[in-house]
């Protein structure tokens, strides 16, 4: 809108400049061409004069010849008429008058006709003006000397001593103003001769300026006014222009036009420039924005979200760029690496929110020590490590390992719940690290590890004998890297009884770890090196692959109503691609999902079934069924189970192993199996060792059950056999796989 307002104010302002120049440039036109004239008519006005005057002065001379003369007057008239008519053209005749001004002769010229009179009948001015000139010239109206009332004479009074007379020479008026006019005047011009407002001549054939274009100028002859009118034809008049009256307005349209091209460019550029300076503004934000979110991006990457502290890679760069600086000077570094006990309990009790809330009162307590540490970092889930320099010896680790003892003691109020924690400790030195800093998080990792032994409060510093166990659980890692990779890690099927019909109603997949001597190697002895790496990923999908594939082969073979259990660790349960995993493999296999049973450890369902859009929420959905792995009941899992029943709920092992001996074991039993029957959850029994503890569960309808005594957990090769003679177990030989 502004820019065409600036054009419409430009077209304003140049429209009114091209009148305003046009206006002066046609006055100043118009002014010339008056000059031009007035200057063109005193041109013609002087050669007018010019010629009357040359008639006075032939006639003085004839005048003077005459005096001289003493012939007769009529003698003299051929020699006069000789001289006259060679030059002036405009005189018809020569008339001798007596001193009365009586006609005595007359002498014709230029073809004119003869005019007899008896005397020139001047008025009576005119006649004493005459007698009164003595000898000199003088041009009156020729009267009746002429047919032409408007032609003059030229008296030539002539006194000698002899006599007194006048010479009239009576000149034609209009040719002599025709003969002036036609030489002297300027081409292009037009003349109009007026006498008392009677024209007596006209040299004019376009009449169309006469009024407005005109030049006037009087010339007196003989008492008599001539008014002279010049004007210019149109062609005269076109060229007499200084200014060609088109070039102006269009010279002004011409120069409006480009100032509003050069204001429309200008406000265009002024747009760009605008739009220029508003895209570097937001370029400029947006590099100030970038700058605070890089800024923001350094601070996250080197700081952990939950506790604003800094994290791991804070610590490894802090040692890396401090650890060779002491090594130069000779420093000393010490490392203490502090855990929460049994954090994943007070999570699974009380909820991650009240363990997240910890861990960050917990930073806050670690940063308020009276002790001023150099660097304290979260390095992982529970753990911190806080860096100390100038400490030298074990007895002053020790003591900063007591006070941080001290400030994680007291107990942290949090939504109304008092929490209660401890903290275990490993102490690493940095020369016994060779001032390394992977070597140091590992030292203080393996006397952490050997601190945790103590379960409570346990403070361990680094020596040289750890480096055994790391060494040991570095090569354990090693092997199983190969072990996955060469599918050495089998799955063994251990039956699940009716125990009424002593039928197999299910298996449960148990791995096992084949290793390079054949011996057989428990989840409990590998499962948790393979949770902290990437191989959990691999090994859960190679573990559902070969189940999987293994109980369609046994569908196959008539035993649709078999159900196969498979156990999920903690780490299993909480990767995020399980779901998928689960799906994708159950349609490959061409397994109904209501035959896959997932079994899992009653912490771990006690912390994930509050969850709405939990994992286990997402199992259930696929249509598997939930097995839970119970110790007991309390208000935490009756409440976990009312808000994601399970399928099927499970007697552990630790539970059953000393029923019914152990009445309390016993009485706990009993009220899991009258729960389960209440509550509508199918209840068994896991580690059935003896006929005893058969008879328990029979004398409370606890009819489904796993073990030793009923069976062993074999290769899928031996299944199908135990599946056809399921009275033909291995429960009498010796556990060897």
């Amino acid at each position: 809108m502004k820019q065409w307002r600036s054009l419409i104010i430009t077209a304003g302002i140049g429209l009114a400049i091209t009148i305003a120049a046009t206006l002066l440039l046609e006055q100043y036109d118009h002014k010339r061409i008056a000059e031009r004239m007035r200057a063109d008519a005193q041109s013609l006005e002087s050669n007018v004069r010019g010629s009357l005057i040359r008639l006075l002065y032939a006639g003085e001379i004839a005048g003077e010849l005459l005096k001289m003369s003493e012939s007769e007057p009529a003698q003299q008239l051929p020699q006069l008429r000789r001289a006259v008519n060679s030059f002036y053209q405009s005189v018809q005749h020569i008339t001798v008058l007596d001193e009365q001004l009586n006609f005595i002769d007359q002498e014709l010229l230029n073809g004119s006709e003869q005019i007899i009179v008896e005397s020139y009948q001047g008025n009576p001015e005119q006649l004493l003006k005459l007698q009164q000139s003595n000898d000199a010239t003088v041009f009156m109206p020729a009267h009746n000397l002429s047919l032409n009332k408007h032609d003059l004479a030229l008296f030539l009074p002539i006194i000698n001593v002899e006599q007194r007379y006048y010479v009239a020479m009576v000149v034609a008026v209009q040719e002599l103003l025709k003969s002036t006019i036609h030489h002297h005047i300027i081409e292009g011009y037009q003349v109009e001769v007026k006498q008392n407002n009677e024209a007596i001549y006209a040299f004019a054939g376009n009449t169309e300026l006469k009024n407005e274009w005109n030049a006037e100028f009087t010339i007196r002859v003989a008492d008599q006014q001539w008014q002279f009118l010049v004007w210019p034809t149109p062609l005269k008049f076109s060229e007499m222009h200084v200014v060609n009256s088109y070039i102006v307005p269009l010279l002004g349209m011409f120069l409006t036009g480009f100032f509003m091209l050069l204001v429309f460019r200008m406000k265009l550029q002024q747009q760009r420039y605008e739009q220029l300076k508003n895209n570097n503004e937001d370029l400029l934000l947006q590099l100030q924005k970038r700058e605070e979110i890089e800024q923001q991006l350094a601070y996250l990457s080197e700081h952990d979200a939950l506790t604003e502290v800094p994290n791991r890679n804070a610590l490894l760069r802090y040692l890396h760029e401090r650890l060779p600086e002491l090594a130069i000077h000779q420093g000393q570094l010490v490392a203490i690496q502090l855990n929460v006990d049994h954090f994943k309990e007070i999570n699974n009790a009380l909820g991650h929110k009240i363990g997240d809330e910890l861990l960050r009162r917990l930073a806050h307590r670690i940063q308020r020590c009276p002790v001023k540490f150099d660097f304290i970092a979260r390095i992982g889930g529970d753990e911190f490590l806080v860096v100390k320099e100038g400490v030298t010896t074990d007895q002053q680790a020790t003591e900063i390992a007591d006070q941080l003892v001290r400030i994680v003691k007291p107990e942290f109020y949090i939504n109304s719940h008092e929490v209660y924690a401890s903290a275990s400790m490993g102490i690493a030195f940095a020369n016994d690290a060779d001032f390394d800093a992977d070597n140091l998080l590992r030292h203080t990792d393996a006397a952490l590890n050997q601190a945790k032994k103590s379960d409570y409060h346990g403070i361990n510093i680094y020596n040289r004998s750890h480096q055994s166990e790391l060494s040991k659980r570095q090569f354990l890692l090693e092997q199983l890297h190969k072990a996955v990779e060469a599918h050495r890690v089998e799955v063994h099927y251990q039956p699940i009884f009716d125990l009424r019909s002593k039928h197999v109603t299910g298996l449960e997949a148990l791995m096992r770890w084949r290793q390079d001597d054949g011996e057989l190697a428990l989840p409990e002895e590998f499962l948790s090196l393979i949770e902290d790496t990437g191989l959990i990923v691999p090994l859960t999908d190679n573990l559902l692959k070969r189940v999987l594939n293994d109980y369609r082969e046994w569908l196959a073979s008539d035993h649709t109503q078999l159900t196969i259990h498979i156990n999920l660790s903690g780490k299993q349960l909480a990767l995020p691609e399980l779901p998928e995993l689960l799906q994708t493999n159950l349609r490959r296999y061409n397994v109904p999902a209501e035959n896959l049973y997932i079994e899992i450890r009653e912490d771990l369902y006690c912390s994930h079934a509050c969850q709405e859009d939990g994992v286990l929420a997402k199992l259930k959905a696929i249509g598997v069924k939930l097995t839970v792995d119970g110790t007991g009941l309390n208000f935490i899992t009756m409440k976990a189970m009312q808000l994601c029943p399970p399928y099927l709920l499970k007697i552990s092992h630790a539970l059953l192993s000393e029923i019914p001996h152990n009445k309390v074991q016993a009485l706990i039993a009993d009220t899991m199996i009258k729960f389960a029957h209440e509550r509508g959850i199918h209840i068994c029994a896991v580690g059935v060792e003896t006929q005893q503890q058969i008879d328990f569960l029979l004398q409370r309808d606890c009819l489904s059950a796993q073990g030793y005594f009923l069976a062993r957990p074999v290769p899928a090769e031996q299944v199908q056999g135990m599946l056809e003679h399921p009275d033909q177990t291995n429960n009498d030989t010796p556990y060897q796989e």
